[in-house]
């Protein structure tokens, strides 16, 4: 018995590299074995099995992760439903709140319809309620001229690290 003993202790203090990885190993955890596989033995089962719960966790987690999606999206259209019951602004002018800039002034929102549902912007809407104000009414009145006359452009600027700007 001590024989064997002193057998496995010799293993344990001999170690190796592994051509393959580069990785250091003792020679008592090398599987030694010919031109096929061992027999199976309860280790291996063991191992097997051990994997097919890894797989199987695995497929959990990605089913899992379909039905948070799932159930995302149908939070997102049950609350886009509730806020049209109860918003008077955006919702009666087919227009999603998520698109809309607050200004206050000279108009109250500016409406980049489109922007969030589907990053493409098809209209821009300016929005302003009807203000008992002389002064703001002809406010509103002139950016509708402009706009109507066509009196507006767009203008990109660059802006580099050292804060010049130029026109592109």
């Amino acid at each position: 018995m001590e024989d064997l003993i002193s057998f496995f202790a010799i293993q344990r203090s001999i170690f190796g590299l592994c051509p393959c990885c580069g990785s250091l190993f003792r020679l008592s955890n090398c599987r030694v074995y010919l031109r096929k596989n061992p027999p199976r033995d309860w280790m291996t089962v063991l191992e097997d099995n051990e994997k097919k719960i890894v797989l199987a966790e695995e497929s959990i987690a990605e089913i899992e992760n379909d039905l948070r999606v799932q159930a995302r999206a149908r939070g997102r259209k049950n609350a886009q439903k509730a806020i049209r019951s109860i918003d008077r602004v955006f919702s009666p002018r087919k227009l999603h709140a998520d698109d809309a800039k607050v200004l206050l002034h000279p108009v109250d929102y500016i409406v980049f319809s489109g922007m969030n549902s589907s990053n493409n912007i098809n209209r821009i809407v300016f929005l302003d309620r009807l203000s008992k104000d002389a002064q703001r009414r002809r406010l509103q009145r002139s950016i509708e001229k402009t706009i109507e006359a066509g009196k507006y452009e767009w203008v990109t600027l660059r802006v580099s690290e050292n804060g010049t700007m130029s026109r592109s």
